[in-house]
């Protein structure tokens, strides 16, 4: 079940909007954190000029409150939002560009008593600071009451980290050994392999092993053990089932993804006799959710009724099968790229960003992933259809550019509502005639299947660096000046990229700007709204997370429901990688600067990542 999680921790990097305020015993836990944790203030460190007192007397820091929501089914090192707000009665007026030190989390309501399940640590993104036009300036003017609140709490957009594996179980109603053993060889037939994924632990427990096919998707796993039949041994009892189950698929009122469940469950047996001859049924209800069933089997012809679905843009079955094709394709890239590119060509954005987001997740080579730093994540989708840029609040910081590449023009200017960041465009000299630009990219065949490994962002056929990026920081008042092409994915990179002090080629004097993802969202909304870009700028919408104990609150649940409750419908979180290898980053961040970020420049990520 989900699992609702929280602590008490520190947003750090604030431009003397945080607040020294704070209770003492909440002091005296911060404290204890940075000496014990964090390492503050000692010899053996090299932090002995750190020290903590100072650092929680700045306005420069924030104690906050920080819950969230773990996933149902969420395996240790899963990562999930987690929502940050500033103490009550207490001074800081933004946590807009903070940093969430990294703080432990635990059961919701347990304080003390229980252990940390879970760490938080990131920037902090504050949607509303983006949506309303008054909160985008938060070291400006005096922003009025309503926008005060929102600038109060944020979100740290994947910033949890299960720490912990949680075990999973079924429990029967009912006790009795021999209806466990009974359970548990069923499963084990169902799922071979050399670690058991049931055991029977006593008369009313079975513990669960998540195979490692499913490891990436244990939803789908568990959803494939509740619809399990346990008579599959005698013989004809598959046949009869089937039958059963594709004439109750005709009902318009049944239980279609149950019985399609169901019917994979059965096996590839009933493929040729039952399945495969309702691929050409006239019966819409009965095509889809057989070659739904099918395709989960990776029956080729299944997937091929379902990719027909994704064209059909009448079909009430096409964002179904979009979603189907992106969790059933079992690396048949190609073939679903080819079937998903054609939404890139739809007039409505939606259908667009439901193209995006299934081509991603299937690791299609027709979007090309980059890593800005650990800052943000840069996907660049090109195809011949209108320019969109769309903002993730969700599961990882990604922006995503779709569409026709997006320069900025000749003259175009950009100042930040607090003057610390300034965009400009230098004007083409007098009688120099514009540069060409290059033909517009389009998802085809060849590009589905090419390496996108050493690809570059769409870009005009220009290397002109003529855009200027002037930042000066608020917290140390050093001013930073580069230059970079007008291709808004080069302006992106560069905005973004922070060396790495770890690094051993780190080089203390490099300029860089290292502007967080909410000055970067900012900007490229303010863009659009100024028609600066011709883009369409759409943010993706997101559950609220939990902020004080009243929403914390739910309903139980009856019994035998298998719904979740209210608080739990959070949407389903990606992980995100933390170090080069993978493994989990414990390690707190460092204490003076901002976000860490690795790398010289828009790198490319390895395929699927």
């Amino acid at each position: 079940a989900p699992t609702i999680v929280e602590g008490i921790g520190m947003v750090a990097a604030l431009p003397n909007t945080g607040s020294s305020d704070m209770p003492p015993n909440v002091r005296e836990m911060l404290l204890d954190n940075l000496y014990n944790t964090m390492h503050a203030g000692s010899y053996i460190q090299g932090t002995q000029n750190i020290s903590p007192e100072r650092i929680l007397a700045s306005g420069q820091v924030a104690a906050v409150e920080i819950r969230g929501i773990i996933p149902a089914l969420a395996r240790r090192g899963s990562t999930f939002d987690v929502m940050v707000a500033s103490l009550p009665n207490t001074g800081t007026t933004s946590l807009a560009n903070g940093l969430l030190w990294t703080t432990e989390l635990k059961l919701a309501g347990t304080a003390m008593e229980s252990h940390s399940i879970a760490l938080a640590r990131g920037p902090v993104f504050i949607p509303g600071a983006v949506e309303g036009a008054a909160g985008s300036s938060p070291a400006g003017n005096v922003p009025d009451i309503a926008t005060r609140k929102v600038l109060r709490s944020g979100r740290v957009v994947g910033g949890g980290i299960v720490t912990e594996e949680r075990p999973i179980q079924l429990q029967l109603y009912s006790p009795g050994l021999g209806k466990a053993q009974v359970l548990e060889r069923a499963i084990n037939a169902k799922f071979p392999g050399i670690d058991k994924a049931a055991s029977a632990d006593n008369d009313s427990t079975i513990t669960l092993t998540v195979p490692p096919n499913y490891t990436t998707r244990p939803a789908e796993f568990i959803d494939l053990i509740k619809h399990i039949y346990l008579r599959q041994d005698v013989p004809g009892f598959n046949q009869q089932k089937a039958a059963e189950l594709i004439r109750d698929l005709a009902d318009p009122h049944a239980p279609h993804r149950d019985l399609s469940i169901a019917l994979q469950t059965l096996g590839r047996s009933v493929l040729p006799d039952f399945i495969e001859p309702q691929y050409k049924s006239s019966n819409p209800l009965v095509r889809f959710w057989c070659a739904h069933a099918g395709a989960a089997m990776q029956d080729v012809g299944g997937m091929v009724i379902l990719q027909e679905f994704v064209r059909d843009t009448a079909s009430p079955f096409q964002q179904e099968a979009v979603e189907a094709v992106a969790t059933l394709s079992h690396g048949d890239t190609v073939r679903a790229t080819l079937a998903l590119a054609d939404l890139l060509k739809s007039p409505k954005p939606e259908e667009r960003i439901r193209a995006y987001e299934a081509l991603s997740a299937i690791g299609s080579r027709a979007v090309r992933h980059y890593a800005v730093g650990t800052n943000f994540y840069l996907d660049v989708l090109p195809s011949d259809s209108p320019s969109l840029i769309y903002v993730s609040q969700s599961g990882a910081q990604r922006i995503a550019l779709i569409g026709r590449p997006i320069v900025l023009p000749p003259g175009a200017l950009y100042i930040s509502p607090d003057n610390q960041l300034t965009v400009n465009v230098m004007p083409e000299p007098a009688g120099r005639a514009a540069a060409p630009t290059a033909p517009t990219p389009v998802v085809t065949a060849s590009v589905a299947g090419s390496d996108a490994s050493d690809a570059s962002p769409a870009s005009p056929a220009t290397a002109a660096t003529n855009v200027m990026l002037l930042w000066r920081s608020p917290l140390t008042g050093k001013t930073s000046k580069l230059s970079t092409g007008s291709d808004i994915s080069q302006i992106l990179a560069r905005l973004g990229w922070a060396p790495n002090p770890r690094s051993p080629d780190y080089d203390p004097a490099a300029p860089f700007i290292g502007a967080s993802y909410q000055r970067i969202v900012e900007m490229l909304d303010t863009m659009v709204d100024n028609q600066l870009i011709d883009a369409k700028f759409i943010m993706q919408k997101s559950s609220p997370l939990p902020i004080s104990a009243i929403d914390l609150v739910t309903e139980g649940r009856p019994e035998g429901s298998t719904a979740l409750p209210p608080a739990a419908t959070a949407p389903g979180v990606v992980p995100t990688p933390r170090t080069d290898n993978g493994a989990i980053d414990t390690a707190p961040l460092p204490m003076e600067a901002p976000v860490m970020n690795p790398g010289p420049s828009l790198a490319p990520l390895p395929h699927g990542n």
